[in-house]
């Protein structure tokens, strides 16, 4: 072999050794099950795809840092969800409702009558309160619709909870647990509209951690 294709092959194999490695990615079910509910909803249900802001139209996990600079988000650069947010919670929301709507739910309308539900993805991110403390916080803003053409309740559901750990691993943890939370809250609301047996409101459901009162 000539000097040069020493050289040549000596620097391909540097590159080879030095590439960093691929992202980490995880998934919400990775750290959570949906659990079957009692059916507590028996109506014609459409579950549209949830919306999120641009800047939560990535994979990326996003974290800030509350004690320094709170306006300006960071993401993590070697972890990533396997799908965007929205789409992540649109399959957990689905499932969730699925289990409690015995059946009924939808993906699309066919355009007969029925309930029509869209979740818009307000906020998704881990912040840090100190460098070894952070927590993670979901909010969805869901809207319920009467035969696609009249909005009957909207609300807002927000949750907050401490993270195990102050990286990606605990952030992906608590911002799926957060999920379940809302999504919990939402099953229980959506029961209770299409029932009529609660005032629709704007009415935000709240859950803190201790660690940042």
């Amino acid at each position: 072999m000539s000097r040069t294709a020493s050289v040549v092959a000596a620097i391909l194999l540097t590159g080879c050794v030095t590439s960093p490695p691929p992202p980490k990615q995880y998934d919400i079910w990775d750290f959570t099950a949906v659990h079957p509910a009692s059916n507590v909803l028996a109506v014609k249900l459409v579950v549209r795809d949830v919306t999120e802001p641009s800047w939560l139209r990535t994979r990326d996990i996003f974290y800030r840092l509350d004690y320094t600079e709170p306006s300006s988000p960071r993401r993590y650069a070697m972890s990533e969800w396997v799908a965007t947010p929205g789409e992540l919670i649109t399959l957990r929301l689905r499932e969730a409702i699925g289990f409690a709507n015995a059946g009924y739910t939808l993906t699309a309308s066919n355009g007969s009558s029925g309930y029509l539900l869209q979740a818009n993805l307000e906020e998704f991110t881990q912040a840090f309160t100190a460098p070894s403390e952070s927590y993670c916080i979901v909010q969805l803003r869901v809207s319920l619709w009467k035969s696609a053409d009249r909005v009957i309740a909207q609300r807002a559901f927000h949750i907050e909870m401490p993270a195990q750990t102050p990286n990606a691993s605990g952030a992906a943890k608590c911002l799926a647990s957060a999920v379940d939370m809302d999504i919990d809250e939402i099953v229980h609301w959506l029961s209770g509209e299409v029932a009529g047996s609660q005032p629709s409101d704007a009415t935000t459901v709240t859950k803190t951690p201790t660690s940042h009162q």
